[in-house]
């Protein structure tokens, strides 16, 4: 297994976590991998902040021919009214932020011939947590955690006192969306830059 991650902390946390595991600097758009040297990417919680159209293209590059791509996000499920409520009160402080959610990460899928059609299962689950592990999650949420640092802190408080209704531990609500598919054979490698379809399909070639 490798591991490609921009960020030294997390690589730092993965290393720790995973002994066993490679782990490797980089971007979903720039993979340190030689082409048709893996058979399979795994992209967890992250493909709606990639630049879709080159990171396709780069990840076709290191797939071996008809080599899978899977793509996972967990999703909190509005079935209990506390969680509506609480996404009340973080949502607004998302602005234009990308989320999996909003769908517009599909286009780079719908405008490549690099990869065949996406297949998509959902699977619903509960996590069982208490308040002071759901605070931190929210505060780690990207849009939270660069909140000026006296906003931060009242919304924070807002969310504490939201979950203070709760048992001390409570279930929530979650499913994960598995999405999937699987690269054209052929059409991966150097000159495979994008395999934009359409009247786009000049801003790059495909070659074998």
């Amino acid at each position: 297994m490798v591991a490609v991650e921009p960020s030294e902390g997390m690589r730092e946390e993965l290393v720790r976590a995973v002994p066993a595991a490679e782990v490797l600097d980089g971007t979903a758009e720039s993979i340190p991998l030689d082409d048709g040297s893996v058979d399979a990417v795994v992209v967890a919680q992250a493909f709606h902040w990639f630049d879709g159209v080159r990171a396709l293209a780069e990840i076709a590059r290191v797939l071996t021919p008809g080599g899978g791509l899977g793509l996972v996000w967990n999703v909190r499920e509005p079935s209990a009214d506390w969680v509506v409520r609480l996404g009340e009160l973080y949502e607004p402080y998302r602005h234009d932020v990308p989320t999996y959610r909003g769908g517009e990460w599909k286009a780079a899928f719908e405008s490549t011939t690099l990869f065949g059609p996406l297949r998509h299962r959902s699977h619903p689950y509960v996590h069982d947590t208490d308040a002071p592990t759901m605070v931190e999650r929210i505060a780690s949420i990207s849009w939270i955690a660069a909140l000026p640092e006296a906003e931060r802190a009242a919304l924070l408080d807002r969310v504490r006192a939201l979950l203070d209704e709760l048992p001390d531990r409570f279930p929530v609500p979650y499913r994960t969306d598995v999405w999937w598919c699987r690269a054209t054979p052929g059409l991966r490698g150097p000159n495979a830059t994008t395999g934009l379809r359409g009247p786009n399909a000049s801003a790059g070639s495909v070659g074998p």
